[in-house]
């Protein structure tokens, strides 16, 4: 299995917090079952903002830890944006990383906005008119959605792609964001899981949270399309979107 959303780089953000932490996390990944991570620290405005070129060092230098113990994980370039203006400026000017380095750009929402944030759509559009397919994290988190899951229909049918925290299944978050989960899963409103990872808890609850993601979705070819979906991210190929029942 690949993941394309993790917080796994020692000292980048709120995730590993050193270099033992980032080893736990790949072990507990390969456990699970992963063989590849993309890397996704925050990039937050005034925030956090990690020099480039020193972040995709610290990615080749985990990867060789990883092998020198023995950890079979291989982990890629990428960034979680907090949304802001000129994404697109972001990555032509070698400030975030795009998934794995393809055309794939992961962004995030304020998790207590009422309503989708009003430039959204002129940014998103941006994006894509330069060759980016935007995939929003873990939309079951944000009180929009929550309130109405619809809200997301626009967002899709505009070619964003849905990337939800599998951690969301087993009540992580919390039930609201269970229930919010389960609804767009049975709605059809879900591209990706991923782990969202900051530390191996999640990791080491993969089998409770697929459980319970394989009951609330009864389409099994939409389900292996979901999880077939990160390979595509990673060889950079073009993904299907599908649209809510």
């Amino acid at each position: 299995m690949i993941d394309i959303h993790c917080h796994i780089i020692p000292n980048t953000d709120d995730g590993a917090k050193d270099l033992d932490s980032s080893i736990a996390m790949g072990k507990a990944a390969q456990k699970a079952g992963y063989n590849a991570i993309i890397a996704t620290s925050h990039y937050i405005i005034h925030d956090i903002e990690n020099d480039y070129d020193e972040y995709r060092n610290n990615i080749k230098r985990l990867n060789d830890v990883y092998k020198e113990n023995g950890i079979d994980v291989k982990v890629y370039n990428g960034n979680e944006v907090f949304f802001t203006n000129n994404i697109t400026g972001l990555i032509k000017n070698k400030k975030v990383s795009t998934l794995s380095d393809s055309k794939y750009v992961l962004y995030e929402f304020p998790l207590f906005n009422k309503i989708v944030p009003l430039n959204a759509y002129d940014e998103l559009n941006e994006l894509q008119d330069a060759g980016y397919i935007p995939i929003l994290a873990h939309p079951e988190r944000y009180e929009f959605v929550q309130n109405n899951v619809d809200t997301l229909i626009p967002l899709i049918e505009s070619g964003v792609l849905l990337q939800s925290n599998i951690g969301s299944a087993y009540g992580k978050y919390g039930k609201k964001v269970q229930k919010t989960l389960k609804l767009m899963l049975k709605k059809g409103m879900v591209h990706f899981l991923a782990t969202d990872s900051h530390n191996t808890n999640t990791y080491e609850n993969i089998d409770l949270a697929m459980k319970k993601i394989k009951k609330w979705n009864k389409n099994d070819e939409r389900l292996q399309a979901i999880l077939s979906n990160p390979e595509k991210v990673i060889n950079n190929e073009k993904i299907d979107i599908w649209y809510p029942n």
